[in-house]
């Protein structure tokens, strides 16, 4: 079997003759692509989305610091970003979204932007890892999931769904019926698997939240995306004990970046004994990198004796690791699952 096949057998609930080991492309450091047994994962969007009327502008405050301004329509929204130097990951110092009138620009900037399929950057990322790994299509967070990462920030948020439910709703609504529009999109692509980039914890979708805002989100992707012939893999990388039964309750196949403890707090045998059904693609616990390699080959191991007998299990790589030990710990951890 090729190393894309292999990941494949296992995405789709089957056991390959050994479990795969995996690495998003853009973390595979220096030397990591002659690791045997690695298995890369590429990624590419399928459509692009834009809004007639918005224009965005930037402005430097100073190094690495941002004010960005879009201006629309409907209103203004200015967001302040700092671009972290070691990775280039952007965090939000200042959101969009400041007080309950903010929604309704946001809403009305996505019920009037477009997605255009685009099918090439897929065709070619295909191209390019070929058997050595698999493409994943982007799709975007869960409607919840965007409006307090990208938009409003958790506390505004907290505070505005008491105190505005309508206004956060209505963002809500806006963002579904346009990722309704995206999974059409998506389920005509080339790529066999879309990626939901939800990095989902218990510790803020508690029991409520899921049960509200993502059940229904997750069982309109599958509904759309199954049929069609895609695998929709989930990216929940949080804590997850708290939801674990409502995750049980989606038809979501595979869980993604399942983090097991010392960094989550769901292990892989409570997964297994709970989610009998789901497939496990592992984010191995970023905290180990840093541990010699003999203890990050019984880690390994031990991963993989909790998984049991072998089926619909994976080990990936989907965290920035130190640039100083990532070559070290992906050659252990390969050297385990050989």
């Amino acid at each position: 079997m090729t190393l894309r096949d292999q990941l494949l057998t296992v995405l789709h609930g089957g056991k390959a003759d050994r479990v795969p080991f995996t690495c998003y492309e853009g973390l595979v450091p220096e030397g990591g692509w002659e690791i045997e047994n690695l298995t890369v994962v590429g990624s590419a969007p399928a459509f692009a989305v834009d809004t007639p009327g918005v224009e965005g502008s930037r402005r430097e405050i100073r190094t690495n610091l941002y004010e960005d301004t879009l201006t629309t329509p409907w209103g203004t929204l200015t967001q302040i970003v700092e671009v972290e130097q070691g990775y280039g990951s952007h965090w939000s110092r200042e959101h969009l979204i400041k007080g309950p009138g903010d929604y309704a620009i946001m809403a009305e900037m996505v019920r009037h932007s477009r997605l255009t399929p685009d099918y090439d950057a897929v065709r070619a990322a295909v191209e390019h890892i070929g058997d050595r790994g698999v493409v994943i299509q982007w799709a975007q967070r869960t409607p919840f999931q965007r409006v307090w990462i990208e938009c409003a920030g958790i506390e505004r948020m907290s505070l505005d769904m008491f105190d505005a439910p309508e206004a956060v709703d209505n963002l809500i609504d806006a963002y579904t019926e346009q990722q309704r529009e995206a999974f059409a999109i998506l389920a005509e692509s080339p790529a066999e698997i879309v990626w939901l980039g939800d990095n989902v914890t218990g510790e803020i979708a508690g029991p409520g939240v899921f049960e509200k805002y993502l059940i229904p989100y997750y069982r309109m992707a599958c509904d759309i995306l199954l049929p069609a012939g895609k695998l929709p893999v989930c990216h929940m990388d949080g804590m997850l004990r708290q939801v674990a039964d409502c995750i049980a309750r989606t038809d979501l196949p595979v869980m993604e970046a399942f983090t097991p403890p010392p960094d989550g707090n769901f292990s892989v045998r409570d997964a297994r004994a709970r989610w009998p059904e789901k497939v496990l693609w592992l984010n191995f616990p970023s905290s180990v990198h840093m541990s010699p390699p003999e203890k990050i080959e019984r880690v390994t191991r031990q991963l993989v004796e909790e998984a049991g007998t072998g089926e619909g299990f994976a080990v990936g790589i989907t965290e920035n690791m130190p640039a100083d030990v990532a070559l070290r710990s992906m050659q252990a951890i390969g050297r385990a699952l050989s």
